[in-house]
């Protein structure tokens, strides 16, 4: 059957001039590394980037991107020809997403739009408790300022093709089988235009009104966020979604399907991103991702229960296989762009982890590997860390904040920190129960059917180098022995050891 392998990355990509927003995201980063490092000869890179009173947007591309860790791979290869390579490839454009045409000038936006030959937008706004008006800005407006990007050239062939970073989360609250297609709204309240449309136009306007009159009615800035972070929540809640990242990111979709003539477009659709599994190194991370919440909040023995459902898939992917999705998504675009396409990116099809076989194997290495990880571990963990339904951990909560509430109010009379050590404790618990609750609660499974059959259009040696699969590794493998140390060494390589009087030599050999 010659027609199956019929797409290719690398030839694909070579000479073409890409424009990628979110480089300095983490998987932005992993994106624009995997570009440089199997398509040396791409012919230029365009990162909007956006710069600060205290550092210009080159500065911050050269510190916060080409200075991460996950380019030491690439620095090592290059070696002195590093720095050259980066900017013989790379032009950092110094812009705002949420601004016309970026904020840049009409000649300087016309200069890169009519070089373009593809558009991959990873900016977003992950906070999960983002104000409205924020989620509004980031996650949906501003994809009008990609969507006239990619139809500068305005000769119906010549629209740029894009690759959107979106979510598996834009389902929403929708329960059991979610397939790669249009996401319907779980309350039914948003109006159908046709089959895989919707009017979102009356929703935002919807939106800015309640918007604006919460700016209207509060004067005091930190009341206004405070009534704008309630908003969001409650009108995702009321249109059919978890919160107000989920519902921006399924606007942000419509509105790209609808400016774009449903043509020229590929949603790519991620689950949970946490660390690399093998590329360019195992277990490269940055910062708390959702997963990670459940560790630290082990990890530092401030939470015992935690909400969720033990045999609730927990849908988890690598970074790069996302970045190879995203790769791939873009190597089909520029070979064939017309209609739309969909692919989420995924473990709940290929390879699914429970919640509670998650937890197991956390706590499993966490026993065995606290000493070598003395940045995450004060000492031997020493709760057990059960999951209880969304309901009773309510309950729990009520009763425990109540009773620490009293017994802090008693203690501090008598001069004692360790009823605040409990109330920090509830505290914790609580916060990231609410945010990170229903992402360990799951009721539905992804399925990746269509990005497996993309995969399978191209070459061998391709489908190895850029692998999408979740079932290419085993979860007791990357959960312990890639993912905690990655954790250790890389989202905390600032911070120091938790463990008291730990001398750095010996610190040193526990790490070799």
């Amino acid at each position: 059957m010659a027609h199956q392998h019929s797409l290719n990355v690398i030839s694909s990509l070579e000479g073409q001039q890409v424009f990628i927003t979110g480089a300095s995201g983490f998987l932005g980063k992993a994106i624009v590394e995997k570009i440089l490092r199997e398509v040396p000869k791409i012919g230029r890179i365009y990162l909007l980037i956006r710069g600060s009173k205290r550092q210009s947007a080159q500065q911050r591309a050269m510190e916060g991107v080409f200075g991460s860790s996950l380019f030491d791979v690439l620095r090592s290869e290059y070696g002195e020809g590093f720095e050259p390579f980066i900017s013989e490839k790379v032009q950092v454009v110094e812009g705002e997403l949420t601004q016309p045409m970026f904020g840049l000038d009409s000649p300087t936006f016309a200069g890169i739009a009519s070089q373009l030959n593809l558009i991959i937008n990873s900016a977003a706004s992950v906070n999960f408790r983002e104000a409205m008006d924020q989620a509004l800005e980031i996650n949906t407006l501003c994809l009008n300022n990609i969507v006239a990007l990619a139809n500068y050239k305005s000769a119906p062939q010549s629209v740029t093709p894009v690759v959107q970073v979106s979510t598996c989360y834009v389902n929403g609250l929708n329960q059991g089988v979610m397939r790669e297609e249009v996401a319907a709204p779980a309350s039914g309240l948003i109006e159908a235009i046709d089959h895989d449309t919707y009017a979102i136009d009356t929703v935002i306007a919807k939106l800015q009104q309640k918007i604006e009159s919460i700016r209207t009615r509060f004067s005091s800035k930190v009341k206004q966020d405070q009534k704008l972070i309630e908003l969001g929540i409650a009108q995702s809640r009321h249109y059919g979604w978890n919160d107000t990242y989920t519902f921006t990111k399924w606007m942000g979709e419509q509105l790209l399907i609808q400016g774009l003539g449903k043509n020229n477009l590929t949603l790519l659709r991620p689950s949970i991103i946490e660390s690399t599994i093998s590329s360019p190194v195992p277990g490269w991370v940055e910062g708390v991702k959702v997963a990670d919440a459940l560790i630290y909040a082990y990890a530092k023995g401030r939470v015992s229960i935690f909400p969720g459902d033990d045999n609730g898939l927990l849908d988890v992917i690598p970074v790069d296989l996302v970045a190879n999705a995203a790769l791939l998504s873009g190597a089909e675009l520029l070979t064939k762009s017309e209609g739309y396409r969909i692919y989420q990116c995924c473990s709940g099809s290929s390879n699914p982890i429970r919640l509670k076989q998650f937890i197991e194997y956390m706590q499993q290495a966490s026993l065995e590997q606290y000493q070598s990880l003395p940045k995450l571990f004060a000492g031997k963990p020493n709760e057990t860390f059960k999951t209880v339904s969304p309901k009773k951990f309510r309950l729990y909560m009520r009763a425990l904040t109540t009773y620490t509430w009293v017994k802090t109010s008693v203690s501090r009379l008598l001069g004692s920190k360790s009823a605040d050590k409990q109330l920090l404790k509830a505290q914790t618990t609580a916060s990231l129960a609410m945010i990170f609750g229903f992402y360990t609660a799951a009721k539905y499974r992804f399925d990746s059917a269509k990005l497996e059959q993309l995969s399978a259009q191209f070459n061998q040696e391709e489908q190895r180098k850029f692998e999408i699969l979740a079932s290419s590794f085993t979860w007791k493998n990357y959960l312990q022995d890639i993912h905690l140390p990655g954790l250790h060494k890389y989202a905390l390589a600032h911070k120091k050891s938790l463990v008291k009087n730990q001398a750095p030599a010996q610190e040193k050999k526990q790490a070799a």
